[in-house]
C-alpha cells in the first residue's frame, strides 16, 4: 500500500519538473540562439517481482522488476542548429556550422553564445545586449560607426572607410556536454578542463539564427506530462481513501 504512496508521490514531482524544464523552453521560443533542453527522468530502488506457481507454490519465478520511486537523472540540451532568419540588419550576425561567440561580462567572466544580436554600447564596442562585449583576436571589439561589414570569417569593417575594426573570434568544443554549463539568456560557461577545438563555421550578416525550440514538440510533450501528472494526482487521491478505508475497518474490529 505505502508503495503506491512513494511511487505517485515521486511521479508528481518528477513530472512537475518536466513542466517547468517544457514552460522554459517555450518561453525562449523567441530567444536568439537558444538551445532547448529536455528533462530525463530515471528510478532508484528497483525491487524484482516474482510470480507464485498454483502447483508448487513455494517455487518463485523472476517475472521482471518494478521501481520504487522516480526521480530526475539529468538535464540534458540539444546543441542543434536552429533556423537562419533575415533581418537585413548590418549587426546582426548569424553562425552557420559549429562554434559559438565569446561575450565578455562586466564582471570580465567569458560566456559563449550563439546569440548574434549585436549592438554598439555606449563605449563603442560591439557587444550583445543584456550580456557582454563581444571578444575578437585582441579583445573586446570597438567601432566608430554602425555603417559595418562583417564578413564570412569574422572581420568587422567600415562599409565606406574601409577601416578593419577587428576579428570576431569564434570558439568551439569537442564535447558540448562535458564541456559546457547552461546559464542564462541562451548563454554557457566552459568548465576549466574544456578541451576546444577548431570552430568549423562561418558567420553570416544580416541574419539571426532562432531558437531550435518546436513548439509543436513542447506543446505535445506538456499535455502528456499534465496528463501523467493528473493520472498520479487521482490514483494518489484512491490510495489516500483507501488507506483512511483500511483504518476504520481496523478500528471496527
Amino acid at each position: 500500500m505505502f508503495q503506491g504512496f512513494y511511487t505517485l508521490g515521486s511521479a508528481m514531482i518528477s513530472e512537475n519538473r518536466n513542466l517547468n524544464v517544457i514552460s522554459n523552453n517555450m518561453s525562449n521560443a523567441a530567444t536568439t540562439g537558444y538551445k532547448s533542453d529536455t528533462y530525463i527522468a530515471s528510478t532508484f530502488r528497483e525491487e524484482v517481482l516474482y510470480r507464485s506457481g498454483n502447483i508448487t507454490p513455494n517455487k518463485r519465478t523472476a517475472i521482471g522488476t518494478t521501481a520504487m520511486i522516480q526521480a530526475t537523472n539529468d538535464r540534458v540540451t540539444s546543441y542543434e542548429q536552429g533556423g537562419l532568419e533575415p533581418t537585413d540588419m548590418p549587426l546582426d550576425v548569424a553562425i552557420s556550422g559549429e562554434g559559438f561567440f565569446q561575450v565578455q561580462r562586466e564582471d570580465d567572466d567569458i560566456v559563449y553564445t550563439r546569440n548574434g544580436s549585436f549592438i554598439t554600447d555606449d563605449e563603442g564596442y560591439l557587444a550583445v545586449p543584456n550580456i557582454g562585449r563581444v571578444l575578437g583576436a585582441n579583445g573586446p571589439i570597438r567601432v566608430d560607426t554602425d555603417n559595418l561589414v562583417i564578413d564570412t570569417d569574422g572581420t568587422v569593417r567600415g562599409e565606406e572607410t574601409e577601416t578593419v575594426y577587428g576579428v570576431i573570434e569564434l570558439v568551439d568544443f569537442t564535447d558540448y556536454y562535458e564541456a559546457l554549463i547552461k546559464g542564462d539568456n541562451g548563454t554557457f560557461t566552459a568548465q576549466d578542463e574544456a578541451e576546444e577545438r577548431e570552430p568549423n563555421a562561418q558567420l553570416v550578416q544580416g541574419m539571426l539564427e532562432r531558437s531550435n525550440t518546436s513548439m509543436v514538440e513542447e506543446m505535445t510533450a506538456m499535455m502528456s506530462a499534465q496528463r501523467s501528472l493528473q493520472a498520479a494526482a487521482q490514483l494518489l487521491k484512491m490510495y489516500d481513501q483507501l488507506d483512511g478505508r483500511t483504518v476504520t475497518l481496523g478500528s471496527v474490529t
